[in-house]
């Protein structure tokens, strides 16, 4: 296992953990903690830099996204063995190397590149987080890249398969395999942009919907998929699946929840079902519509995307599950001793199946009274239907009598979402009183249940009864056309013409700090989450002109953190090269999850362009936004050999002043008065032997240019030999 203060170097494919700086130093790599110096990181990535920053400088390249694959196990990977299908270990990879369709041959041509590499990469362990960060079961030399062929609006996906060992088959999911699976994407959340997980179909239901809830504050899409036929067969739905999953997850769209994508529809994860065992439509909705429905183009439905009520927390994965639940089908004639064997210690929650619209056997007070005395011992009971589609409502007295005895209403809930929902909030340790956990198990948490007036899912937020001002007439007319257009996929004039304007006055609200205007567009359409035709969205434009009051708005509203422009630039990044930019924008889009992307050279870039114009504020927010300064762009350079060049003294000086805080994870930001202080008085601790890929330091670079002051300076902070 990889410890605190323990690094793991990458050489040549292969990663090897070293105990400490001294015993790396001995292998002369230049890689230092020394007092309160930052750790290095050259560029912290798990693709190669060159192949990311070649897709970006392509003309016929519009955009580029970056996946993760985790490949499981499931039919979708499998070959006859024997008569019987059967994981094959590596098979999936190699097979994929030689599917054009998954594998642009082309681009790969882009690796043979001429040019100078950057040095092995290195990757530090966070602190506190050794097993979700860089789990051992699954490092990034295990990961094998691929390219898709350009999109049909010109995005470059690439997505790197992760394939497990050994391969799981669904029937042996367990609660251990949710975690590792969750762990897993946990620990690489900051370095993709989505994430697609190859499963089997038997409890894939059951997966989607434990992780819709282990993970929280999600911003990224999570895809599940898998197959009826292996993907290597002709006439597999594996392909299509596998294909749609990864365009779905690494387009222009990105859907922040966990969905199950099967046969050309897009489900949210808490909702589905299998319904059939060798259809190709295998899995269902049904009760709520699909987000997404791929035809001759990919028709997207935001206003059915589930929103939290804010974002102003980072994501996280909450692990610890209760394993102490059972379902309890109700039947004809049921024995009371079965149901009290259901309910008897240790089980703390049960999914109670019960007859049409929440039903049960009125007539058996016995049964009633097993009910009534487990629920006032603390067993969480939820109510759900036996039938593939409605729910549960006391609308008969054999059903209200269940809320007598205290059994919780599960409405449309699914029975797979309803056991892992329980799972989950009797899991929750900050939630252990049973009040609590009544109040969540009633509640929708990720849109796994539909209660009250949230029933009306496919109709716009629109009410043109009652405006005041024409301005809110035509908003309203602009997004109740934009919603009929996305769900009949009209493709009018007027239609057209309504995208371009709703998303103009969005953007342009943002841009001009227009509350109002944000908040009649959100009432009309129902979300914020809009983007320009440079993919700027309403966050982006917000961050770019530095208004702290729209930002807060709309992180309150659901828009995401996440979403990437043409350029690759998310809000974090346009907040930051911000004219107005501000230490207090900064902060609130990284607690709520924001985090700059350092897989290409993007950011480098950046970063260096600050110490060339010697701007230590922008300096000092790339460092809070967790840079460490330290990182090379593309010519093999970092910030301070550019400051150096450039003759920035007191860039220079701050560069490699000691840092008084450890900013290499969220959970080290300020969070009080003293320690913004400390921050805003601080350095950067960028250690002034830091070389380029050319082996030069800075003080070499002083040297060659004769800067004396500078020669003085770094030569005062070199650690005594």
């Amino acid at each position: 296992m990889v410890t605190y203060g323990q690094f793991v170097l990458k050489i040549e494919g292969k990663c090897n953990v070293y105990a400490d700086v001294a015993e790396l130093v001995k292998k002369d790599i230049i890689l230092y903690e020394a007092l309160n110096y930052a750790y290095v990181r050259k560029l912290l990535s798990f693709m190669d830099p060159f192949v990311l920053d070649a897709a970006f400088q392509d003309d016929k390249c519009s955009a580029v996204s970056s996946l993760l694959v985790l490949y499981t196990g499931g039919t979708i990977g499998m070959r006859p063995v024997n008569g019987t299908y059967d994981c094959v270990p590596n098979l999936f990879v190699q097979t994929l190397k030689n599917m054009p369709t998954f594998s642009d041959q082309e681009y790969e041509k882009v690796k043979e590149r001429p040019y100078q590499k950057t040095s092995d990469q290195v990757f530090p362990d966070s602190t506190g987080l050794q097993n979700e960060r860089f789990p051992v079961h699954l490092q990034p030399s295990q990961f094998t890249t691929f390219a898709l062929p350009l999109t049909k609006d010109h995005r470059r996906i690439f997505y790197s398969v992760a394939e497990y060992s050994p391969l799981v088959d669904s029937s042996d999911m367990t609660q251990d395999d949710w975690v590792r699976i969750a762990r897993d994407i946990g620990a690489y959340y900051d370095f993709f942009d989505g994430f697609v997980i190859l499963h089997g179909t038997d409890t894939l239901a059951y997966t989607a919907a434990a992780l819709s809830f282990m993970f929280e504050n999600l911003g990224k899409p999570v895809i599940l998929t898998g197959s009826q036929l292996p993907i290597f067969e002709f006439r597999s739905d594996g392909w299509g699946n596998f294909l749609g999953a990864l365009l779905i997850a690494g387009g222009s769209q990105p859907i922040p929840e966990v969905t199950v994508f099967f046969h050309d529809n897009l489900f949210r994860g808490s909702r589905v079902v299998k319904c059939s065992s060798d259809q190709f439509h295998a899995f269902a909705s049904p009760n709520f519509p699909a987000l997404a429905v791929c035809g001759t183009e990919i028709t997207f439905f935001p206003e059915l995307v589930f929103r939290p009520p804010a974002i102003d927390r980072p994501f996280s994965v909450h692990t610890g599950l209760c394993r102490d639940v059972a379902i309890l089908n109700m039947f004809p004639s049921v024995s009371t001793e079965h149901v009290a064997a259901f309910l008897a210690p240790p089980t703390k929650g049960v999914v109670l199946r019960t007859y049409g619209a929440g039903n049960v056997p009125a007539s058996r007070k016995d049964l009633l009274e097993l009910f009534r005395s487990a629920s006032e011992r603390g067993v969480l009971i939820i109510n759900v239907t036996q039938c593939y589609r409605g729910g549960v409502k006391a609308v008969y007295s054999t059903g209200a009598v269940l809320n007598e005895c205290g059994v919780i209403p599960g409405y449309d809930i699914t029975t797979e979402a309803a056991l892992t929902k329980l799972t989950y909030v009797l899991g929750k340790v900050e939630s252990s009183d049973v009040a609590t956990q009544r109040s969540m198990l009633s509640r929708s948490l990720r849109g796994e249940v539909t209660i009250g007036s949230s029933a009306r899912l496919t109709e716009s937020k629109l009410s043109l009864s009652d405006p005041s001002m024409l301005e809110r007439k035509a908003i309203s007319y602009l997004a109740h056309v934009f919603t009929e257009a996305q769900h009949r996929d009209m493709d009018t004039k007027t239609a057209i013409w309504a995208r371009r304007l709703i998303t103009s006055f969005a953007c342009e609200a943002a841009a001009s700090n227009d509350i109002a205007m944000l908040e009649d567009i959100n009432e009309a359409l129902g979300h914020l989450q809009l983007s320009d035709t440079e993919g700027c969205s309403t966050l982006h434009k917000a961050a770019r002109h530095g208004h702290i009051q729209a930002v807060r708005f709309l992180l309150r509203h659901g828009v995401s953190v996440y979403t990437k422009d043409l350029w690759g630039l998310t809000p974090l990044d346009h907040a930051i090269q911000s004219p107005r930019a501000s230490f207090e924008l900064v902060m609130l889009l990284l607690h709520a999850g924001a985090r700059l992307a350092l897989s290409d050279f993007h950011v480098p870039r950046a970063v260096n362009a600050a110490a060339g114009a010697g701007d230590i504020k922008r300096l000092r927010l790339y460092r809070l936004a967790g840079c460490t300064l330290e990182e090379w762009d593309s010519e093999g350079r970092s910030a301070i050999h550019v400051a150096v060049a450039n003759r920035h003294l007191e860039t220079v000086r701050f560069l490699v002043s000691p840092c008084t805080l450890d900013l290499n994870h969220p959970r080290d930001l300020p969070e009080n008065s003293l320690d913004v202080h400390k921050y805003l008085i601080s350095g950067a601790g960028v250690h002034p032997s830091t070389r380029t890929s050319w082996q030069t330091t800075a003080l070499d670079e002083a040297r060659l240019r004769g800067f004396t002051e500078i020669c003085e300076l770094l030569e005062s902070t070199l650690p005594l030999s």
